[in-house]
């Protein structure tokens, strides 16, 4: 294609043929990944989107069998049961076609979709080499594996929806042999997985100390540190967050999407571009003189 027909497809809304709108203007959607040991209570915060209106309707893709958590407090969350890679796919086109009303999308645990995957690719190499071993995955195998994950976990990421990850936590040592809390995951994919998703949590609970008791805490970690891997790309929630027993997703929410949406609206009203002059009458002079 020409340059000069690509400049014809420059309109006030599209550009070559695509889209334009403002940053402001895209829905306000996150995706995250909530981590920790079991029993610290992942599901049921993922699933508490319900309790905000905003995230509503709610699907839970049931990879553990894990609705138990959610059926007394968040009925209203709707689940479907995954019982082959197949289906899966199919459950993401129908996400990926629109028109389903879900705003948000649970994925419990990509601990289990993981090895959930791995069980697909030896059954079905077993279905062609019935000689070799399925529980014993080759280099091959595991390669396999972590590409689909990658793919897995991107192609619902990119979903105009809100979308929670959760999995299990596993201690390793870094590069210097300290130990470090990373998502468990195998292989490569335990320390790519923060790299993929705007926001990476932490969930531990802790023990302090208040008037003389021993109380248990739980704690959502968003920074990272020598220990833990953690992240929040959108620099507003706090490094530590506190949630309550019984607590929901309407503090995450509000830090992440609402504040998010009324600071951007007021910076479009406010923000005035500064002027750029002779932008395109750079003189030879002006080169020499600036790669000196």
């Amino acid at each position: 294609m020409s340059t000069i027909s690509t400049i014809k497809e420059l309109t006030p809304t599209t550009i070559a043929g695509l889209k334009l709108e403002r940053v402001a203007d895209v829905p306000p959607h996150f995706n995250m990944l909530i981590y920790g040991r079991s029993g610290t209570g992942k599901t049921y915060l993922a699933g508490s989107a319900y309790a905000v209106p905003e995230m509503r309707r709610v699907l839970y893709i049931d990879i553990e069998g894990g609705v138990l958590t959610l059926r007394k407090e968040f009925p209203g969350v709707e689940r479907v049961r995954i019982s082959s890679w197949k289906e899966m796919q199919r459950v993401y086109d129908a996400l990926y076609a629109g028109g389903h009303g879900f705003q948000t999308v649970i994925l419990d645990s990509l601990t289990e979709i993981q090895k959930f995957n791995m069980d697909e690719i030896m059954r079905r190499l077993i279905e062609s080499n019935e000689a070799r071993d399925e529980d014993v995955p080759s280099l091959r195998e595991w390669g396999k594996n972590l590409e689909q994950i990658r793919r897995f976990v991107r192609a619902f990421r990119d979903l105009p929806l809100n979308v929670i990850f959760t999995a299990l936590e596993r201690e390793d040592m870094d590069r210097l042999k300290r130990p470090i809390k990373l998502p468990s995951l195998s292989g490569k994919m335990a320390q790519e997985v923060a790299a993929f998703l705007d926001i990476v949590l932490y969930y531990n609970i802790k023990e302090v100390n208040e008037g003389g008791e021993t109380k248990q805490v739980r704690v959502l970690q968003s920074q990272a540190t020598e220990s833990v891997v953690a992240k929040d790309r959108s620099g507003l929630l706090p490094p530590a967050l506190i949630i309550p027993d019984q607590g929901t997703m309407e503090p995450l929410f509000d830090l992440i999407v609402r504040q998010t949406a009324s600071r951007a609206a007021a910076k479009i009203e406010d923000a005035k571009p500064k002027p750029v002059t002779g932008f395109d009458l750079v003189t030879d002079a002006e080169i020499v003189n600036a790669t000196r």
